[in-house]
């Protein structure tokens, strides 16, 4: 920047340079800053950008190099139009470099925003302030947009407000922006119809939720089984009267000589359970006395005495069971130390030999498939794995669930219970075999994973290993025969447990057994040192592997359904249905029932399973009742109800009664509070229609 010449001053100084001292003479100009240097200079400091400053009356006080080269010069579409010399240019300029027709209002319009800057900066003394300003490109002719930007600021020299001024192109901005409001606008509409559209799938699905509602409460009235227990009624009578609905006085009545009529044991089963299941039009008498049987047993039938026999009630018939082989020592024994079973025996490398087995592509998919798939085809993997079904399955699960890691699992004995476990059951029961067991920790661990259990933290990590563990069991030396013929026969088990569900506790004392043998125990001293784990794992098998009983099935799913719906509520607008639960807040015996209702669900999953795998399934056990049938025969007791091969048809003419009564409710009460359950109650309504056809079909 040039400077104006003021004065020179010179002196005489002495300057030392390597050891000498010489003189010489300093000279101190002093300059003197022009005007325009000293506006220059503020407008700098105040912002580069700027490029014009004018005075109150719109006068030219200095404009930058760059600004006057674009007014002089007249290139480019900002150019201004070439004046006479600087002081020419003026603020009206700037604001009329605009092509009038282009503002909607003429020249009227362009004058009246050039006051309307001048008023915003000199009078109203705002900090800033623009204008759009319309204008015809030189190079093209296209329509385009200048914006005039305006401060206030001092003249440095006359110390009066001036106001900087700036003009630049903003076309592209502008064009950018409309862009980004269409953009904006076509999101928002585009929102708008998702929005529509979720509202649409969601009244779609309520509507499919209702439809399906409407099927199972048609089932559920079609059937005319009312599975309501004395305390169930009692429950909805405190209810209504809660709701301010007080029943009638005949509906009073009736439950006064429903609950004068019940036990104890009978208050957690559907009030007349005998009569209507014995009654029931749609269903024949033997199909009723098969449900009646398995659901409340043979307490009514006298011990079975064989012909002959003069040793009065202590004689013990004969068992029909397979032959003991005495000698194994891994054999399943029960309490008596009479073995129930002839399992296939093998050495101590035979039972490692899973550890080294090498997975084949196709066991791979398999168990992949196994990890996430309700509809599992148990059978094709068991044609896979060859003997080692349940072994496998189980340890591939246990593992990929982190227990091994997180108990410290000693991974060659865990493999060698779980071989010693699948020897333990009967190869030729056509039902009650390690492949239905594999089948059921594959469905408890869909359940605990994919259905919502894990993913409500209604357990925690040592219940989910306990609930595989109590799955693989709990089936374990099973004679192919249920608890009421060992209780006829007055077998060593219904003996030892008092008849009260003799093979699942034999199921869990046995399978205890073999893990207590050193060579099998795979959790570590740290575990079983724990002051609460192995109470609660042993706590959470024995309930659950009891709860299979079916005879304790009306008790469990009763409490069940009382305990996880909302409490009453005075007020009516307020329903009481099933909600999502804060587990933190539920009673440990209620979870205990979340606990058994899994494994309930998974043993009898197979009404949910694929149509050919669900009747394969019901022809094996139709199978296996058949056998009995037979073992009862042999020994003069009468054949119970569908298990006599010589008439037509067996346990299969009960399956609609079994899913009406048993099967839909229970699958119903878990998918209600876990509705990530929802795929296996729609397999098991698949699976009752599948039968239905088959009912309306002339044979």
């Amino acid at each position: 920047m040039p400077m104006h010449l003021a004065r020179i001053h010179s002196k005489a100084i002495r300057v030392d340079s390597a050891g000498h001292v010489e003189t010489a003479i300093l000279h101190i100009v002093e300059t003197e800053a022009s005007t325009a240097e000293m506006r220059g200079a503020a407008m700098h400091d105040r912002s580069a950008k700027h490029s014009f400053l004018f005075s109150q009356q719109g006068t030219l006080l200095h404009a930058s190099k760059a600004a006057l080269e674009a007014y002089d010069q007249g290139s480019g579409d900002m150019a201004y139009t070439k004046g006479p010399h600087d002081e020419g240019i003026t603020v009206n300029h700037l604001f009329h470099l605009g092509v009038y027709q282009l503002y909607p209002g003429g020249k009227e319009e362009a004058c009246a925003a050039l006051e309307e800057g001048l008023n915003a900066i000199f009078n109203l003394q705002l900090e800033y302030h623009c204008h759009l300003q319309p204008y015809l490109s030189s190079s093209d002719g296209t329509a385009k947009w200048a914006k005039i930007e305006m401060w206030p600021m001092m003249d440095p020299v006359s110390e009066t407000l001036a106001v900087l001024v700036k003009r630049h192109d903003v076309t592209r901005d502008v064009k950018i922006n409309e862009q980004l409001t269409t953009q904006g606008e076509a999101l928002q509409r585009d929102n708008q119809e998702l929005e529509q559209e979720q509202r649409r799938l969601e009244q779609e699905a309520q509507g499919l939720a209702q439809r399906l509602d409407a099927v199972l409460q048609d089932k559920f009235a079609s059937s005319s089984f009312d599975s309501d227990t004395p305390i169930d009624k009692t429950l909805g009578y405190l209810q209504s009267i809660i709701k301010g609905t007080p029943p009638s006085v005949h509906t009073a009545v009736e439950l006064y000589n429903v609950l004068s009529k019940s036990d104890t044991a009978s208050l957690r089963q559907p009030v007349g359970l005998e009569q209507q299941l014995l009654k029931r039009s749609e269903m024949d008498s033997e199909v009723g006395q098969s449900m009646l049987q398995l659901l409340r047993g043979t307490h009514f039938v006298t011990w079975f005495q064989s012909p002959g026999d003069d040793k009065g009630d202590s004689a013990q018939a004969e068992d029909p069971t397979p032959s003991a082989d005495t000698s194994a020592s891994s054999a399943p024994t029960d309490d008596a130390g009479s073995s129930l079973t002839s399992p296939r025996h093998q050495s101590s490398e035979d039972l490692t030999a899973m550890i080294a087995l090498s997975v084949t592509p196709i066991v791979e998919r398999f168990l992949q498939e196994a990890e996430q798939s309700w509809r599992f085809d148990i059978f094709g993997f068991t044609e896979a794995t060859p003997g080692n079904t349940l072994a496998m399955l189980t340890f591939h699960l246990v593992r990929r669930a982190g227990f091994v890691q997180l108990y410290k699992l000693d991974e060659v004995k865990l493999c060698r219970v779980l071989q010693a476990l699948e020897a333990g059951y009967q190869r030729d029961n056509p039902y009650h075999n390690s492949i239905h067991v594999a089948s059921v920790v594959q469905m408890t661990h869909m359940l605990l994973c994919h259905g919502g259990v894990l993913k409500s933290q209604a357990m925690d990590p040592l219940e989910h290993f306990s609930s595989y563990w109590s799955a693989a069991i709990h089936d374990y030396g099973h004679t192919g025969v249920n608890n009421d013929f060992l209780i006829k026969i007055r077998h060593e088990l219904a003996i030892t447990y008092n008849d009260q569900s003799p093979l699942e506790n034999f199921h869990l004392a046995a399978s205890t057994r073999l893990i207590q043998v050193p060579c099998n125990c795979f959790v570590p001293v740290e575990f079983m040192a724990h002051p609460t784990n192995p109470r609660r794992y042993r706590d959470v098998c024995i309930s659950q592997v009891l709860g299979t009983d079916m005879k304790k099935h009306f008790d469990i799913i009763s409490r069940f359904q009382a305990a996880f719906k909302t409490a009453p509520s005075s007020d009516a607008s307020k329903p009481s249905t099933s909600v999502r639960m804060d587990w933190n807040e539920v009673k440990p015996q209620d979870k205990t029932l979340v606990l058994q209702m899994v494994l309930k669900c998974a043993d009898i999953g197979h009404l949910a399973a694929p149509a050919k795998t669900h009747k394969r399934w019901a022809f094996q056990l139709e199978e296996e009742f058949f056998r009995q049938g037979d073992k009862e025969r042999a020994v003069g007791l009468p054949v119970s109800p569908l298990m006599d091969r010589n008439q037509t048809g067996g346990m299969t003419r009960s399956q609609l009664g079994f899913f009406n009564i048993v099967g839909l409710p229970l699958f119903k009460a878990m998918a209600e509070l876990f509705e990530e359950a929802q795929p296996m109650l729609e397999g098991v309504m698949a699976n009752l229609q599948l039968w239905e056809s088959a009912a309306d079909t002339p044979v």
